[in-house]
């Protein structure tokens, strides 16, 4: 063998111990991990987690759904929902505290083989609609965005209450450890202030329901949008706080033959059925919203739909793609939003009306993640995926109803008399009058004259005399005698003069009153409108999404506001309704 082929002999040999030590060698996936038992993972503080992501894999679609929250200029919002305002703080705590100091308690696995089998099977990776075991990836950071923890969570561990399979995402081992997932919730109603319309039902007033339906239908030879209608009714329901009762303000029924609203009484033996309009209160007092969709830009700050709005192709189509249309509303010759399921405005104390108007259903269109069965590794039922997916579009907007607001009684002013100066004010009345200095300085004398004709003609002389030195002439007495029946004169003016005081005195004091009423009034009316505005700052972005049973719940029609006399209620507490809260009020929507 020349030296030539020894040579190459050697390297193909050295090359071959090169690649055999490399299968043979253990690399960390197979080394002893025992020492990291009792180790802990995440150790952080909870309030360092400024922004986490969840990522979950659907198998139904072979697509990734991904849900985050983020805390931004000190604002908790939703990027993955296009930004919405979040009601985070508590959520994220809980969310994070879920993963900190989490101790290893055994290795369940370090080959990646086992990943499926233990269910961490990374959501992000390539994944086709056969792909099992695939675990929820969280990705928490901190206001750096700095990585404070990236892991994938998988299935329970069998027969070891509140353990599960963990591993780091970049790392094949699977650990065990305790852990709650109930917090890393991706539910979007956990994340968000719960009650859209923050409404105390003391407060309201009157709710009124228009009950049609009208299918939205675009005509490209006019370039507009038509609603064929089907009118059902109208009505208008009020609570009456003292009386703690409901009454039907008005009840309207569409008569097909005259293609007319009529009024529809209340047939002998019926009544309004209390359970239901327990729940329609209960409904409105906490509306719960399940999604939210960003709405197109260019509605007007009321949220109606200005000339321009109405002219641009897209957001029209955008708008009735959910059940919603610019319309010119023959009422008011304006441009305003026309809804596919019908409308129900609520109107308060203060005069703040909500105007809900119902689009069409959104069959899951968002992909509306149920977090806890799909960490837990249970599927869910034909029929709760179907019930929790069936939701309806809603728009919301407000508006100010001046009518709403009790008007304060002024009490009427007492009448001056007929010769009271005009100039007189209740200043002037509190300064001394002549009459009061007359009486300071005369009212000693009717006492003294009388005194003095009642003693003897002498008496009287010799005292006249002692004072004057002389006898008084009887023209002196005449003069004293005028005098004396003159006093009376002057007594009848003091009580005139005092009677006017009197009633300025109590001219001033009522208007002072009438005065603060109307302050108060006038105060409630800059209020009112002022929530108005800063509910449709918070309401104009969006589109709402809400479970198609509270649609049921708030939106009635005739045949379930009313049910026969003496008919018991489904359950004593629905029809008495919560103890000490009136029964809300709904009644028919004013004139649009």
């Amino acid at each position: 063998m020349s030296e030539m082929a020894k040579t190459l002999t050697f390297m193909a040999a050295g090359a071959l111990a090169l690649i055999a030590a490399f299968f043979v060698v253990p690399t960390d996936k197979t080394v002893d991990t025992t020492e990291l038992i009792g180790q802990h993972l995440n150790d952080f503080d909870a309030g360092d987690a400024k922004r986490m992501k969840i990522v979950k894999f659907d198998s139904d679609t072979a697509s990734t759904r991904e849900f985050e929250v983020a805390e931004e200029n000190g604002l908790w919002r939703i990027p993955s929902k296009e930004g919405y305002p979040a009601d985070a703080t508590k959520q994220m705590a809980e969310a994070a505290t879920s993963l900190i100091d989490r101790e290893i308690l055994r290795i369940a696995a370090t080959s990646p083989t086992e990943h499926e089998k233990l269910g961490v099977v990374d959501p992000t990776g390539k994944l086709d609609s056969k792909a099992q075991g695939v675990g929820t990836r969280v990705t928490l950071h901190d206001i750096d965005n700095s990585v404070l923890t990236d892991m994938i969570i998988g299935k329970k561990v069998k027969d070891a209450d509140g353990q599960r399979y963990v591993r780091d995402a970049d790392k094949d081992v699977v650990y065990v450890v305790n852990m709650d997932p109930k917090a890393l919730t991706t539910k979007f109603e956990d994340w968000i202030e719960g009650d859209l319309l923050t409404i105390n039902p003391f407060d309201v007033k009157q709710v009124d329901i228009k009950d049609y339906s009208a299918e939205l239908v675009f005509n490209p030879l006019t370039a507009n949008i038509q609603a064929r209608w089907e009118p059902r009714g109208e009505m208008a329901v009020t609570y009456d706080e003292v009386d703690a009762k409901w009454s039907a303000k008005s009840l309207k029924k569409f008569d097909k033959a005259s293609k007319k609203y009529v009024d529809f009484p209340i047939p002998d033996g019926e009544e309004l059925n209390e359970e239901v309009l327990n729940a329609l209160r209960d409904g409105l007092d906490d509306l719960k919203i399940v999604d939210v969709e960003r709405k197109p830009a260019g509605l007007s700050a009321d949220l109606k739909a200005g000339s321009d709005f109405a002219k641009d192709a897209e957001a029209a189509e955008d708008l009735m793609n959910r059940g919603f249309a610019p319309m010119t509303n023959e009422e008011t010759k304006q441009e305003d939003i026309l809804s596919s399921e019908g409308e129900v405005i609520c109107s308060l104390k203060d005069g703040v009306e909500y105007v809900l108007r119902f689009g069409n259903l959104q069959v899951d269109s968002q992909g509306t993640d149920k977090p806890s069965e799909e960490v837990e590794g249970q599927p869910e039922t034909a029929d709760k995926k179907s019930n929790d997916s069936v939701n309806r579009y809603m728009f919301v907007m407000a508006r100010f109803n001046e009518n709403m607001i009790e008007k304060p009684e002024l009490e009427e002013l007492p009448a001056l008399p007929a010769d009271a100066p005009a100039e007189e004010t209740p200043a002037e009345a509190s300064e001394e009058t002549p009459a009061e200095s007359a009486e300071t300085t005369d009212e000693a004398a009717p006492a003294e004259a009388t005194a003095d004709a009642e003693k003897p003609e002498a008496e009287t002389k010799e005292n006249s005399e002692s004072t004057t030195g002389e006898a008084e002439s009887p023209e002196a007495v005449a003069d004293a005698v005028e005098g004396e029946e003159a006093k009376p004169d002057d007594a009848e003016e003091q009580a005139k003069q005092k009677e006017l005081e009197d009633i300025i005195a109590a001219r001033k004091e009522i208007e002072q009153e009438n005065q603060r009423r109307m302050d108060e009034y006038n105060a409630k009316i800059k209020a009112g409108k002022e929530k108005v505005a800063e509910l449709n700052e918070r309401f104009g972005d969006w589109y709402y999404v809400i479970s198609n049973d509270v649609y049921q719940q708030v939106h009635l029609g005739l045949e379930k506001i009313l049910h026969k006399k003496g008919e018991k209620p489904a359950g004593e507490a629905a029809a008495t309704g919560i103890p000490g809260m009136p029964n809300m009020p709904f009644a028919n929507p004013p004139a649009q």
